[in-house]
Order: C-alpha cells, then structure tokens, then sequence
C-alpha cells in the first residue's frame, strides 16, 4: 500500500527523528514548516486549519492508498505505523485508525472524544478502557487514514470549545477508533507528557447556553 505522512510543524527535528525509527516507512513525507506560528490557543487553532487547507493540495497531488497525519510534538512509539497499518488490514472499512495521546494545555486528558449528536456536549475517552474503542473524533497526532476519507475532512475552526481537529473527523463519515496501546507521547518543554502519567483524568464538557463548562474525572466514567 502506498503510504503518504504528513505533518504540519514549527520545527521538524524532532518528527523527522519519530518517522525515520518506524519499522514500517511510509513511501513519501510531506512537512509542512511554519515559520510564523500563531500565539494563544485560538490563535494556534485557526492556523491549523488554514495550515491543513495547504496540504489538501499535496495530498491530491500524489494520490496516496493512505494517509498517516502525525504532529510536530508527538513521541512515537517505534511500531506506531506498523500497528496503525495492522488495524486498517483487519479491517479496511475504517475511515480512521489513532493511537492515543494527553493533551498539554492543563487539562490532561485523552485527545479522542464522544460528541453528543447536537454537538452541545462531548467527553473523552475512557482513559481506563482497553483494547480498541470507537470514538465521534480524535488528535492530528498519530491517525492512519484511507485517502478518500481523508479528502472528506473540513479542518476547520468557528471558536467551538474543541479544536479543529475535532471539526475535521466528525465532517469524516464512517468508523473511526483509537488503539488504547498504541501510546503516543506528547513532548513539551520540560519533558514528555504519557497515557500512563498519574496526571491523567476524564473529562466532560458541556454548553450551559452562555459558555462551556467541564468537569475533570479522575477514575472511569
């Protein structure tokens, strides 16, 4: 299978290092180096989804089987691909195969989420689940895609509590799951943030018709 990674960074060194220890390569690379990066979160959120708007046009170009979409701070464990790649040849029906990650941004949850059908409230992913477990969406971080799934994102951000991202996979229809094993690190200035840190919780966000709310969970929902 023709396999297509890309990423959109501020600095590559350090995705450049998690692909080229994988055991399984993908058959082409494309980084995408922002050079000015956005400030504050919002900020960072709309230029990830004008960023996502300039690979579109590569991705196009080259016509891949599948896409592996990874982040600038993520840690890869070295069987990421290869077991991402295993998923989808069990079953090729998948719109999205990812591991799983903690975000950074104080609230230490799993990156992967259930989003109510009115899209006015939405919880993470059971971080105590195991195996594989079906989610509404997840993190750029370390998903495989097939390409005509991938070609049906909307990467897109209208001040929603969750990132754009999250916009990008419910716009993708079908199935998508997180791999509960397949741990992706999350790099940060002091150090690598894991599934596995005490630190990590639940949480649920809801919409109370003025402004989000969230509540953290530190045991199972």
């Amino acid at each position: 299978m023709n396999i297509l990674c890309i990423a959109q960074v501020e600095d590559r060194t350090n995705i450049d290092e998690q692909i080229l220890k994988q055991t399984i390569q993908p058959n082409k690379i494309m980084i995408l180096v922002d050079e000015s990066p956005a400030v504050g979160i919002n900020n960072r959120r709309k230029k990830i989804a004008e960023n996502h708007k300039k690979l579109i046009g590569y991705v196009k170009q080259y016509k891949p089987d599948l896409v592996w979409q990874v982040e600038g701070d993520s840690v890869l464990p070295e069987n990421a691909l290869e077991r991402l790649l295993g998923h989808y040849i069990n079953n090729p029906s998948l719109s999205a195969i990812s591991g799983i990650q903690i975000g950074r941004h104080g609230l230490y949850c799993i990156g992967a989420w259930h989003i109510a059908e009115d899209r006015k409230s939405f919880k993470s992913v059971d971080y105590t689940k195991t195996g594989l477990q079906k989610v509404d969406a997840m993190g750029l971080y370390c998903y495989l895609s097939p390409l005509d799934k991938w070609l049906e994102g909307n990467c897109r951000w209208n001040d929603e509590a969750y990132g754009p991202d999250v916009n990008f996979f419910l716009s993708i229809s079908g199935s998508k799951y997180v791999d509960m094993e397949l741990h992706i690190g999350h790099k940060y200035k002091d150090g690598i943030i894991r599934p596995t840190d005490p630190s990590t919780c639940n949480a649920k966000f809801k919409f109370n018709g003025e402004r989000w709310e969230y509540n953290q969970i530190m045991e199972g929902y």
